[in-house]
């Protein structure tokens, strides 16, 4: 069973090696077995060498190292929530007079883009000795663009479904194009469950992707000191949906577990329901955040994770 460590936006900028080391250490003592970097394209330009000494060390420690190419293009989610560098210098590129919460969107259909993020995955695969990717939650797949590029291919009223399409065949192109450069790479491919069915499941059948499924959490989150709420589903709830895609893909399934943004108030029910998760659910691939940002107890919840991933994974 794969058990990764979720590690996000650490340690690039402020970089204290001797506490990256003890961060992997620990990762190990607690269970896991790989851990998950973030990269965006702000550490393609200015955090080379942080990266590099963060993929290095874990490899020392006995982990492997999984990427996950963060808000590159607006097109994935990741760490940190920050609008795409190369779309702000290529305005061309963007779905026109469209925008969300975290900036511009990338077209899928025009061929600089695509162009462009191969290049990116070609730098971050053969400059580093990675062990797999993550691709992490494909953003507005059921956007309309009327950028130019969309209307040639699919004329002047591209649908729902047509746009649903074209990312997928975005996403199997840049799958295969990363395991012709490592075909040793294990790629995870996950969604939420607010996809369509018939993107999710499109997404675990592409050839190339090892594993597929869902993020969820197990407790109330708030961001400050607002009354904390379910601000998004029980990974419970995608439990039966994602074993269903998996085995008719012939994939291995994916959970993981957002234990963030969680106030004091929630942690007893994050323990509560951790423990029941554990005891009764077995993802090929599991996934929990180390230290998740925002959590008003960091330390409380890393104990809870901690004890519990041995008590029922050791």
């Amino acid at each position: 069973m794969l058990v990764s460590a979720y590690f996000l936006n650490h340690g690039l900028w402020t970089v204290i090696p001797d506490q990256l080391k003890e961060n992997f250490d620990d990762m190990l003592d607690c269970g896991f077995n790989a851990v998950c970097l973030s990269f965006s394209e702000s550490e393609m330009v200015y955090s080379r060498r942080a990266f590099e000494l963060q993929v290095n060390l874990a490899h020392e420690a006995g982990l492997k190292v999984f990427v996950i190419p963060s808000r590159i293009g607006g097109r994935f989610a990741g760490a940190p929530l920050t609008p795409s560098l190369w779309l702000t210098q290529n305005p061309e590129a963007q779905i026109p007079n469209f925008s969300t919460f975290f900036g511009p969107v990338a077209c899928i259909e025009h061929q600089a883009f695509r162009d462009w993020i191969k290049s990116f995955m070609k730098t971050l695969l053969t400059d580093y000795p990675l062990d797999g990717i993550i691709w992490d939650e494909p953003k507005e797949e059921q956007t309309i663009s009327h950028h130019p590029d969309t209307i040639s291919k699919f004329g002047p009223d591209p649908t729902v479904e047509e746009m649903e399409d074209s990312y997928l065949e975005f996403l199997t192109e840049l799958t295969g194009h990363c395991k012709s450069l490592n075909p040793e790479l294990l790629i995870t491919l996950f969604n939420q469950k607010t996809s369509t069915e018939r993107f999710t499941l499109g997404g675990g059948s592409i050839s190339g992707i090892d594993y597929a499924g869902y993020d969820g959490n197990l407790a109330r989150q708030s961001y400050f000191h607002e009354e904390p709420q379910w601000h998004k589903y029980r990974i419970e709830s995608v439990w039966d949906r994602m074993e269903d895609e998996a085995r008719r893909n012939n994939k291995g399934s994916f959970a993981l577990i957002e234990n963030m943004l969680m106030p004091t108030v929630a942690i007893p029910e994050y323990e509560k329901n951790l423990d029941s998760f554990l005891e009764s659910h077995r993802p090929d691939h599991l996934s929990l955040y180390y230290y998740a940002h925002n959590n008003e107890d960091p330390h409380r919840v890393h104990e809870i994770t901690r004890h519990l991933m041995k008590k029922h994974l050791s």
